[in-house]
């Protein structure tokens, strides 16, 4: 083996420990029992009583929230900790004309739910910690997907 082979096998080495070790620190965070800093309750068929109801809107590519007052913003939205919230998720094709399918993910939240056209999904949970936390969605929807993100912040 020659002095340029064997270099190229110590960085090929090198690299595949590095995303090892970054693999495994995933796996072992995200496994932790306090890794999710909210509850999720999904089950139930229709909406909790004691929810608040924020309407969401998937479109090409923003995210629309809406509260209970009307109050509507655009890539992110302010919830209070230890108060219940029903995201009642669907799919528009605003300005363009198609609607298409995304996928709303909070992995702080451990909550994932689709926005198809034509369809309400609906997902219940209650924030447990304050904090400012990223949401993205996580289905390919076209050119500009990777606009689709945005904060939610749980205060006090």
């Amino acid at each position: 083996m020659n002095k340029k082979m064997k270099l190229e096998a110590m960085w090929l080495v090198a690299v595949l420990l590095v995303l090892g070790m970054g693999a495994g620190l995933e796996l072992y965070s995200t496994s932790l029992p306090n890794f999710s800093v909210a509850e999720k309750d999904t089950s139930h068929t229709n909406l909790p009583t004691n929810s608040n109801v924020i309407q969401v809107t998937g479109e090409q590519w923003a995210w629309l929230f809406t509260n209970s007052t009307g109050q509507t913003t655009t890539d992110t939205f302010t919830v209070t900790v230890n108060t219940t919230y029903t995201l009642v998720v669907q799919s528009d094709k605003g300005s363009h004309q198609f609607a298409v399918i995304h996928d709303l993910y909070f992995p702080q939240f451990d909550i994932q739910i689709y926005a198809v056209p034509g369809q309400n999904n609906s997902i219940s949970f209650t924030p447990i910690h304050t904090g400012t936390f990223v949401f993205e969605c996580v289905e390919y929807c076209g050119y500009d997907h990777y606009l689709m993100r945005g904060y939610v912040k749980v205060v006090a």
